[in-house]
C-alpha cells in the first residue's frame, strides 16, 4: 500500500460512510468500491444500546442492503466499527443489563402515554396540512389517522421518528407519503422496475417517487 492508498484510506475511517453490500463488494456512492478494515466489525443494526455505545466511539460506516425486488426501499444491516469499540459495548452492555431493564419496565407506561400524545399530535397536524373541504372530512380523518400511526411506529426509522423537523414539515411528509403508497400506482411502478442492478437504479425511484 503506498502512502497515498494509506492516507486515503485513513480519510475514508474518519467518514461516516454509506456502505452498501453489494454483489461486487461494499460500495459507496462517492467512492465506488470501499474495502471494510481487516480490524473492523459488523454490529447488526436491533439493539438501540449497543448501536448509541458504538456510535459514540465517533468510528464507524453505516452498513445498507439495497433495495430488491421485494423490498423497495434500502435497509439499514448494521454499523461498520472497530472490533476492539463493539467488544467494549458488549462488555458494557452486559454490566449493565439489569438495570436498563429495570428502568425499561418503570418507564413502559410513560413511554406508552407519550407515543399515544405524539401520534395525536400528528394526525392533527396532517389533517391540518391536508385541510379537506368539509365533505371530505371522513377521508381526511382516515389518511391523519393511518399517516400518524405508519410514521410514527417506533423503530421504524420513517420521518414521524425525526425530530429534526417541525411536526409540520413531518406530518407533510408522512401525508404525501401514505398517499403515494395508498392512493397512487407507486408501488406497482416499483414492482416493474428490473432490480438486477440493485443500489445503482435508485435514480429511477426517485423519479417515480417524484412522479407519484
Amino acid at each position: 500500500m503506498t502512502n497515498g492508498d494509506r492516507a486515503t484510506e485513513l480519510e475514508l475511517v474518519r467518514e461516516h460512510l454509506d456502505v452498501y453490500d453489494t454483489r461486487e463488494g461494499p460500495w459507496n456512492p462517492e467512492h465506488g468500491e470501499v474495502e471494510i478494515p481487516a480490524d473492523w466489525d459488523l454490529l447488526p443494526a436491533g439493539d438501540a444500546f449497543m448501536t448509541r455505545t458504538v456510535k459514540a466511539g465517533g468510528v464507524y460506516w453505516y452498513a445498507w442492503k439495497p433495495r430488491t425486488r421485494s423490498r423497495p426501499h434500502r435497509r439499514l444491516a448494521g454499523l461498520w466499527a472497530p472490533r476492539v469499540v463493539i467488544e467494549e459495548a458488549e462488555v458494557r452492555a452486559a454490566k449493565t443489563a439489569a438495570e436498563r431493564e429495570r428502568r425499561c419496565e418503570m418507564s413502559a407506561p410513560h413511554r406508552a402515554a407519550a407515543e399515544e400524545r405524539y401520534r395525536g399530535q400528528l394526525a392533527t397536524a396532517v389533517r391540518a396540512f391536508l385541510d379537506f373541504a368539509p365533505e371530505h372530512s371522513p377521508l381526511a380523518e382516515a389518511i391523519a389517522e393511518d399517516a400518524s400511526v405508519r410514521a410514527a411506529a417506533v423503530g421504524s426509522g420513517r420521518v414521524g421518528r425525526t425530530r429534526k423537523l417541525a411536526v409540520e414539515e413531518r406530518a407533510a411528509l408522512a401525508a404525501r407519503a401514505y398517499i403515494r403508497h395508498r392512493y397512487t400506482s407507486y408501488e406497482d411502478a416499483l414492482d416493474a422496475l428490473a432490480f438486477e442492478q440493485g443500489w445503482d437504479d435508485q435514480y429511477l425511484c426517485r423519479g417515480i417517487k417524484a412522479e407519484a
